[in-house]
């Protein structure tokens, strides 16, 4: 299985900086950045609509709500499927499709293909453990990124703060300043932004690797095969 977008790192280019240089990190970023509110979505979902067709298990519909919510968790995998295929680069493998078995009416029948389905069970997992994970790589993807590209071009805003109170404070207004109006400083500043950008590079590639990772391993096949 390989990615469309691989970090490739060409002569002469240091390799600390070449997550810096290639075209996959910004898609890395926005794959992010979006995945807070999509893991909401579908962690809300998932937690909704599987929770209702089995409290609904004793009447009877709750069987066909179950079937159906279980069902959605396999359209909105897909759907996750292309988003990671779009902005990551890597082409997960489609599930193996729903198989029903023996002489029940066909919609009983897809009933219980949709329950036996490891696949569709997975997909659900998918959508409660992304959310953790969706707030840590939000966190860290915002964090660093405003550090980073903030203090890196802070020559360029600096001179519009009030010139009698320049004294940027690193916890709070009554502890000491950070930083003061000395080109020193600014360089200094310069320089560490440069750090926090090359460093949320880097956090872009990792943070790519896990999210190819849960995506392959709950909604992709069983087994290795790709597409």
């Amino acid at each position: 299985m390989t990615a469309v977008h691989p970090y490739r790192r060409a002569a002469r280019r240091p390799a600390v900086l070449a997550p810096l240089m290639e075209p996959a990190t910004p898609l890395a970023v926005l794959h992010s950045l979006l995945n807070l509110p999509v893991a909401i979505v579908l962690f809300t979902y998932v937690v909704t609509a599987v929770s209702l067709g089995a409290g609904l298990l004793v009447t009877v519909v709750g069987l066909p709500v179950l079937v159906l919510a279980l069902a959605g968790c396999r359209l909105l995998g897909s759907a996750e499927r292309a988003r990671v295929r779009l902005l990551l680069g890597e082409r997960v493998a489609s599930p193996e499709p729903l198989t029903p078995r023996g002489d029940a009416p066909r919609p009983v029948a897809w009933c219980g293909a949709v329950l036996r389905s490891g696949s569709t069970w997975r997909q659900a997992l998918y959508a409660l453990v992304h959310l953790p994970w969706a707030v840590v790589s939000f966190t860290v993807t915002v964090t660093l990124w405003s550090l980073g590209l903030g203090m890196l071009s802070m020559p360029l805003w600096y001179w519009t703060l009030p010139v009698d109170d320049r004294a940027i404070h690193f916890l709070d207004e009554a502890g000491p300043a950070w930083l003061g109006s000395t080109p020193v400083e600014l360089a200094v500043t310069c320089l560490l932004g440069a750090v926090f950008t090359l460093a949320a590079a880097w956090a872009a590639r990792g943070m790519a690797v896990v999210d190819t990772t849960l995506a392959r391993g709950l909604l992709g096949p069983s087994g290795r095969k790709t597409i």
